[in-house]
């Protein structure tokens, strides 16, 4: 079969220690206990159940309403599409901070979600290295599935792309990732592409092989977006010739604007019912379009920003008093949301050289076809970036609930 011959010839994801010479994965495991992980899920399975009730309107919004979420003008008519089986996002990851006892949406990583790796891999290796309960074990699994039933019905002989740059580890070991796990439930011909080898052929998407029925994106549609070709791509996928997974629709939720749509219409007592509103309530921060004149610290974000580039959090005076590197055009020009600040927990790690640090805490969960999945925390500065590091987390005591 094809996908016996494809699944044979990919090579083994190899985990990346360090990144750029700078350690990435702390060497000890932080242990949880099982009402821990269960109250990262359910914080998880709450604040989803938000975002799904702003979907819809999300996707009726006007040309200017999709400019305030930062949508490039090129990506309007295919964001607006609905995939019945991926839904608004297939794979999405929840980014957290503990307060108290809730944990607040920093932001909902809807598009690319990236820690796919360390989560659903590397994490239960290293949890079960140091004697602990892995909290995502049957994750993986349950990831493959979901991408074979997301990816159904395929022709015969269908291409499937999973698509990168080529330039960092990160991006190619998660491709390869999501490249084996397809692989492994499809009968389909399943290949890494880097995305400077994708071809516009006569209104199809090929590369070097031939015509790509369906692209599995680790590379942005807002980059998609600027690229040359790019809006040939979205009429390709209009048309029905090629199909993105994520769906394009997923930047919509991507969009840190949509956060202040939120928090706008809990304000005003619309759309949400009661137990959503009372996970708004517990579960976010209030997010705004314009700093508010309250004497409060806020973050200042670009609405499509990641891996923190652009980030400053902003004292009672609107002056910086932190920040990530200075943002790179395209991101300095993105319009911008304020979200109440929140300190983070701090931990003491060891790092792999033996330096010790004093970091602060982001718990992530992924929700993988609406439902909740696998946990996983980063360990870093005021502003969590590329340079935090991985910290796998494992489950003493009883076994957590799934």
């Amino acid at each position: 079969m094809e996908r016996e011959r494809t699944a044979a010839a990919a090579e083994p994801v190899a985990f990346w220690e360090s990144y750029e010479g700078h350690p990435y994965a702390l060497p000890g495991v932080v242990a949880l206990d099982a009402g821990d992980v269960e109250a990262i899920r359910a914080a998880a399975r709450a604040a989803w159940s938000v975002y799904a009730s702003v979907a819809p309107l999300l996707h009726a919004l006007p040309d200017a309403g999709l400019e305030a979420l930062g949508i490039p003008a090129a990506a309007y008519d295919v964001v607006r599409m609905h995939d019945a089986l991926a839904g608004e996002t297939l794979v999405a990851r929840f980014d957290f901070l503990r307060d108290g006892d809730t944990y607040r949406v920093v932001e909902l990583n809807a598009e690319t979600p990236f820690f796919l790796v360390e989560s659903f891999v590397e994490n239960g290796r290293r949890a079960v290295a140091a004697g602990l309960l892995d909290p995502n074990v049957g994750e993986t699994d349950r990831l493959a599935d979901a991408l074979a039933a997301a990816l159904q019905p395929l022709d015969r002989g269908a291409r499937i792309g999973v698509v990168a740059t080529n330039v960092y580890r990160e991006d190619v070991g998660t491709a390869y990732l999501l490249r084996d796990l397809i692989a492994s439930r499809v009968d389909a011909d399943v290949a890494f592409v880097p995305v400077h080898e994708l071809e516009l052929v006569d209104g199809e998407v090929w590369d070097a092989d031939g015509r790509l029925d369906v692209l599995y994106r680790c590379y942005p549609l807002e980059h998609f977006a600027a690229d040359p070709g790019g809006a040939e791509l979205f009429e390709a996928v209009l048309r029905g010739a090629c199909r993105l997974l994520n769906p394009p629709s997923a930047l919509l939720l991507q969009s840190k604007a949509t956060q202040a749509l939120i928090w706008g219409l809990y304000e005003r007592g619309e759309l949400f019912a009661e137990s959503q509103r009372d996970a708004i309530r517990r579960h976010f921060l209030p997010t705004f379009l314009d700093r508010p004149d309250d004497g409060g610290v806020y973050v200042r974000k670009p609405v499509l920003g990641r891996e923190g580039i652009g980030v400053a959090i902003l004292d009672a005076a609107g002056s910086e008093i932190a920040r990530e590197e200075r943002a790179p055009r395209g991101y300095g020009d993105q319009p911008a949301v304020f979200q109440r600040f929140v300190r983070a927990p701090r931990r003491r790690v060891r790092r792999a050289d033996g330096i010790e640090i004093d970091g602060e805490e982001l718990t992530t969960c992924f929700v993988v076809a609406g439902r909740t999945s696998a946990i996983g925390m980063r360990i870093g500065g005021a502003v969590i970036d590329a340079w935090s590091y991985f910290a796998p987390v494992g489950v003493s005591g009883m076994r957590c609930k799934k």
